[in-house]
């Protein structure tokens, strides 16, 4: 496994990575990094990135580099609800990422993931103030070890492809208001958990969140693949005790 990443790294040469320290935008190292791999997961930025402009600018970087070193595949998360014609910055990001991707010459399969729980998320959501309305949004959140599960499952459904672009649902469990989420992963009540320790987003930031927070987050078009069904995978509900969220 072969990672390209900024800052502390330790854990990820700890977990068997072979990493490459550098920028999203470095696309020459990236390409060389990416000599002789067959399948490139591309993560992108989520709820809380600071810059929406350079989710967009990244992929661009990533589809490059990828087509440059003849990746063979490509998995990319995404999110559910993602559209050029979105309320919310983020959805519209995330559809041109798609696009982009989708204009690879080797097959390219987009996971629309629901709220995936992380570490980063918790502490943004917990530490944004946010009102009694947004605290109500239904959401429906992702594990972080059922996400690298589908990945691995679909990386190796579609080993034989080459050519194709799949779009695929893959919703939470089970809907729940982000208050409730935010009671099952850090133990709080009413959603208001505890902020000393935990990084704060800026008002910027905080805005963004809000507006994604607004949803959808469950996918009902028809033609998305069931993601859990196709990978006979069953998703469980993030908990305070669940390790993948910290």
């Amino acid at each position: 496994m072969r990672v390209t990443a900024t800052g502390d790294v330790a854990s990820l040469r700890a977990a068997g990575a072979f990493v490459a320290t550098a920028t999203p935008d470095d696309e020459g190292r990236l390409e060389a990094a990416l000599t002789d791999v067959h399948t490139l997961v591309h993560v992108g930025g989520g709820l809380a990135s600071p810059d929406l402009d350079r989710i967009v600018a990244d992929a661009e970087v990533a589809a490059r580099a990828a087509r440059g070193a003849g990746v063979r595949r490509v998995i990319s998360l995404s999110v559910a609800g993602a559209s050029p014609d979105a309320t919310d910055p983020l959805r519209r990001a995330k559809a041109a990422v798609e696009e982009i991707l989708a204009a690879l010459p080797c097959p390219t399969i987009v996971l629309r993931l629901g709220l995936v729980d992380t570490p980063a998320l918790r502490d943004a959501l917990v530490t944004a103030g946010l009102e009694p309305v947004h605290l109500g949004v239904e959401v429906r959140p992702v594990r972080v070890a059922d996400v690298l599960e589908l990945v691995v499952a679909f990386d190796r459904a579609r080993s034989r492809s080459t050519e194709g672009h799949l779009v695929v649902a893959a919703d939470g469990p089970q809907a729940m208001s982000v208050a409730g989420y935010l009671d099952r992963v850090t133990g709080s009540r009413d959603g208001r958990g505890r902020l000393l320790g935990r990084r704060l987003p800026d008002a910027a930031t905080i805005q963004r969140l809000v507006a994604t927070l607004s949803g959808p987050w469950e996918q009902t078009e028809p033609h998305l693949v069931d993601g859990w069904a196709f990978a006979q995978l069953e998703p469980g509900v993030p908990g305070v005790s669940d390790p993948s969220g910290g």
